[in-house]
């Protein structure tokens, strides 16, 4: 008898959207290449990994109010999912330098305070992301991300991720910072772009990656009603 499939490793990415005027898009996605010792190594994936047991207590965090719930026994629902939520909000914070938080219930908006960037090193060093931003008087503001869509690894892989693809525009005045270890790069492409130079060999990307980005190509605007609801 062969061995079991792996485990699955609960993970999160987020795809974060930035209005453009391109002609091919009116949005682009930001996209991390990938370090070379990691794993997907060289390349362009969403800002995102695996859920943290610290993610399930983290005060002030909440589900966005008008999200659709699979029935019970079926899928995501809340709270189980508060979790992945909080993942994909340090992941991005971690990776990318761009935090999606709030004060009570306004958002952080503008330039990150340098008192605020101090805190992503100690983040990447291992400290508690919820407790961190609490003592800096913030919440993880992860009723800003929506549901887009769940991966999980084919059973024969030796690794495995059940993944969950949430959605978010990124804050103004936020701007993108690789950390120089897991990712090397940062660069925003419309769907189209980055298919295009995926197609002409420029970008590696991995299977949910294409079909994500194919996916968002479908979306004529960035609004409310479209791709994310961030009102």
């Amino acid at each position: 008898m062969g061995e079991s499939p792996a485990v699955p490793r609960a993970s999160s990415t987020v795809i974060l959207l930035r209005e453009e005027r391109a002609a091919d898009g009116p949005f682009s996605v930001l996209m991390l290449e990938r370090h070379g010792g990691i794993a997907f190594p060289g390349a362009h994936v969403f800002p995102g990994g695996v859920v943290d047991p610290g993610d399930a207590d983290a005060p002030g965090a909440g589900l966005p109010v008008g999200q659709q719930w699979a029935p019970a026994g079926e899928g995501d629902r809340p709270p189980d999912a508060l979790p992945y939520w909080v993942a994909a909000v340090r992941e991005l914070f971690e990776e990318a330098g761009i935090l999606l938080a709030a004060r009570g219930p306004a958002p952080l908006l503008g330039p990150l305070a340098p008192e605020v960037i101090a805190l992503r090193p100690r983040v990447l060093a291992g400290e508690s992301f919820p407790r961190l931003l609490a003592e800096a008087g913030l919440r993880p503001a992860t009723e800003q991300l929506l549901y887009f869509a769940r991966w999980i690894t084919p059973v024969e892989n030796p690794r495995r991720w059940d993944t969950r693809f949430l959605v978010a525009r990124v804050p103004v005045g936020q701007e993108a910072l690789a950390d120089g270890t897991e990712t090397v790069s940062c660069r925003w492409f419309t769907p189209r772009e980055a298919l295009a130079r995926y197609e002409g060999g420029d970008i590696v990307l991995i299977p949910p990656t294409v079909r994500t980005l194919d996916d968002l190509t479908r979306f004529p605007l960035l609004g409310a009603h479209a791709v994310v609801a961030c009102e």
